[in-house]
């Protein structure tokens, strides 16, 4: 059976709901998903998963502090040819609504450009679920968007 881990870090739960929106949708096409805060997982045993999504809140403009720390750490092991996908939540903003993606500086950017430095296999591009205001509440849509996401994910996976 295949393996998929999602990896997050969250300050206010909206991250950690985001992930564990995603992993739902992956574990409808029967494959094994692990929802795991970045402070849960053993770095040593990442590459046993098939498929590996990251996701961190933004800020300003980055992932957060921890998560950077976390990368840092996850550098150091071999990741070549792993599947990947990149998350984050955000604020919304102006730059957010002119969907300027050549522009477009978020966690999930950082975290796809360390995933292909790392000669990881992006799946599906990068995604943001917004957050209102610091604390949220999430976009209305969000787990239903991430829910599919999953899915796609997951159809990938099973072949």
């Amino acid at each position: 059976m295949k393996r998929a881990l999602v990896l997050y870090h969250s300050l206010f739960g909206n991250t950690k709901t985001v992930a564990m929106s995603l992993a739902r949708g992956i574990e409808r096409l029967e494959i094994e998903v692990d929802v795991l805060s970045i402070d849960e997982v053993d770095i040593k045993e990442i590459p046993e998963y098939n498929f590996v999504a990251i996701g961190s809140p933004t800020h300003n403009i980055k992932p957060s502090k921890e998560m950077k720390e976390f990368l840092k750490k996850l550098g150091t092991i071999e990741l070549k040819g792993q599947l990947g996908f990149s998350f984050d939540t955000r604020n919304e903003s102006r730059m957010n609504n002119r969907n300027l993606a050549l522009l477009e500086n978020s966690a999930a950017r950082s975290i796809e450009g360390f995933m292909k430095r790392m000669k990881m296999r992006i799946i599906k591009p990068r995604f943001s679920a917004i957050v209102y205001g610091r604390e949220g509440p999430l976009n209305a849509d969000v787990e239903e968007v991430f829910l599919q996401i999953g899915r796609e994910i997951g159809s990938v996976l099973a072949v």
